[in-house]
C-alpha cells in the first residue's frame, strides 16, 4: 500500500490552487488544469487529490463552484461561479454589471426564440433586435462600453456564456454565424428568471408564453 500524501505538502498544494483559482476567477475565463499545474509544479496523484480538495474548500469556504467544462478541447479546464447569485453581483465592479445586462438582454433573447429544433439564431437577427434597443454591434454605447461587438462576439463567447458558431449552408457563400447558450450561461442563469422577467417587461402573464413555460417546469421537474 503506497504511504499517505505528507499533510504539510499536500496543505501547501491545495492552498496554491485556491490562490491561483480565487486570483483567475474574476476574468471568467476558463480555467485551465495544465496552467495550475505549471504555475504550481506539481501533477500525478498529489496533484489531482490537491485538486479535488480545494474544489471542497472553494465550496465550503467561499461559496464558490468549480465545474469542468465538458467541451474543453485538448487540455480539461473550468470554469468558477458563487453559489449565490445575489452575492456574484456585489463582486461585480459597475462595468461588469453594465456587461451582464447587456449579457442578460442577449440570453433572454435566445432563449425566448429558439426551441428544440431550432436551437440557436442567427447573427443579423440578434443585431436586428439589438438595434431596436438602440444598441449597434459597431456604435460606441454609452452604458454597455465602446467595443460591442468584440464583447458580444469575443469576451462573451471566451467566457462561455454565449456559443457563437458557423452556420452550415451549403446556399451562402459568406460565412455566418449562430448563437446559442454557452457552458457557463447554463450554469449561472436561471431560465425561469429570465422567462418571468421578459414577461414582467411585456406585461404579460409567464403561462402566456406557453411553450418556454412548459420546459422551465419541465426543467424544474427533471432537478428534483
Amino acid at each position: 500500500m503506497s504511504a499517505p500524501f505528507n499533510a504539510d505538502e499536500m496543505r501547501t498544494i491545495v492552498n496554491s490552487i485556491i490562490t491561483y483559482v480565487l486570483n483567475g476567477a474574476s476574468t471568467k475565463l476558463p480555467i485551465k488544469e495544465k496552467d495550475i499545474m505549471q504555475t504550481i509544479d506539481k501533477k500525478g496523484k498529489l496533484f489531482n487529490a490537491a485538486l479535488q480538495r480545494a474544489g471542497e474548500i472553494l465550496k465550503e469556504t467561499y461559496g464558490i463552484l468549480m465545474v469542468a467544462v465538458p467541451e474543453s478541447k485538448g487540455a480539461k479546464s473550468y470554469i468558477c461561479f458563487s453559489e449565490d447569485s445575489g452575492k456574484s453581483l456585489l463582486m461585480h465592479d459597475e462595468k461588469q454589471k453594465n456587461q451582464l445586462i447587456l449579457l442578460f438582454i442577449i440570453l433572454s433573447f435566445i432563449f425566448m426564440r429558439t426551441t428544440t429544433s431550432i436551437p440557436s439564431i442567427s447573427e443579423a437577427y440578434l443585431q436586428n433586435f439589438l438595434k431596436t434597443l438602440h444598441i449597434d454591434f459597431d456604435v460606441p454605447h454609452e452604458y454597455f462600453g465602446n467595443n460591442i461587438r468584440k464583447l458580444i462576439t469575443d469576451t462573451f463567447v471566451k467566457q462561455l456564456y454565449l456559443k457563437r458558431e458557423k452556420s452550415n449552408s451549403d446556399l451562402e457563400t459568406e460565412i455566418k454565424y449562430c448563437y446559442s447558450w454557452g457552458f457557463r450561461a447554463h450554469q449561472e442563469f436561471d431560465k425561469k428568471c429570465l422567462l418571468f422577467a421578459t414577461a414582467q417587461i411585456m406585461k404579460k402573464p409567464a403561462k402566456a408564453f406557453g411553450t418556454k413555460y412548459d420546459e422551465v417546469c419541465k426543467d424544474e421537474e427533471d432537478a428534483g
